[in-house]
């Protein structure tokens, strides 16, 4: 195989197992939904929405990946150094920096994958937020932040308040919404909202499950909630997305 010339960023979906290979560049995994069995260099992992990895060139490794999964990947060329906290370990939490960053491409990535440029800058900034070396451990409203994403994540079926977000990440809810509003620059349920539907748009494009069973997977009461809920803050049907 040849080096890769520049970084080149490609958003993919695996199924079944990959035999032990390895290739000259290094690469980049991070999540965007599912999840992804890895092992190198004799070590096991996975890939999820907590957790990348980093395979350095010519690290031998085999994965496996079941059901629905989306990934983005960075080929790193070998003339550009994969330093800094990735230079020693190759499982690396998914910091609040490389969320927002997830969450942006997630939103925008037809338009990222068609844009050269973009995809180019987004991803500097990624490996910028990856390769440098933390001056002190994260903040306590980051590991906050960081419980709030995952409780949120992890439930979306159910009907989350404020009040039950709060108390489950051990916080008040005036704590909880100045911090959304700090970091993310919105509410709670403006988040919540978001990842519904990031989370229902994955599985319209990429599964035949019902609209119907997909709106309560996603908190929402039927298929009329989510068409409602996509047309005001997508303008998107369900319909339109399986298609697409």
């Amino acid at each position: 195989m040849h080096n890769t010339p520049t970084v080149s960023l490609a958003l993919r979906s695996y199924s079944g197992q990959v035999e032990l290979h390895d290739h000259h560049f290094h690469q980049i995994v991070l999540p965007q939904s599912g999840a992804m069995q890895i092992e190198l260099d004799g070590r096991a992992g996975q890939v999820d929405w907590r957790q990348g990895v980093v395979i350095p060139a010519g690290a031998r490794h085999a994965f496996m990946a079941q059901s629905n999964n989306s990934f983005l990947v960075l080929d790193v060329p070998l003339a550009q150094t994969v330093a800094g906290p990735l230079s020693e370990q190759r499982f690396f939490a998914v910091a609040p920096d490389i969320r927002h960053l997830l969450d942006y491409a997630s939103r925008s990535a037809p338009l990222m994958l068609a844009s050269p440029a973009l995809a180019a800058s987004w991803s500097t900034l990624l490996l910028a937020s990856l390769t440098h070396t933390p001056a002190k451990p994260p903040s306590p409203d980051a590991q906050l932040l960081a419980r709030v994403q995952e409780f949120m994540a992890r439930h979306l079926a159910r009907d989350l308040t404020a009040r039950c977000i709060a108390h489950a990440c051990g916080t008040s809810e005036r704590k909880l919404y100045l911090l959304l509003r700090e970091h993310l620059g919105c509410t709670p349920f403006t988040y919540l909202t978001r990842l519904r539907l990031d989370r229902a748009a994955d599985l319209l494009r990429d599964t035949r499950v019902s609209i119907s069973d997909i709106a309560q997977q996603v908190g929402y009461a039927d298929q009329s909630a989510l068409t409602h809920a996509l047309k005001k803050n997508r303008q998107l049907t369900p319909g339109a997305l399986r298609r697409g």
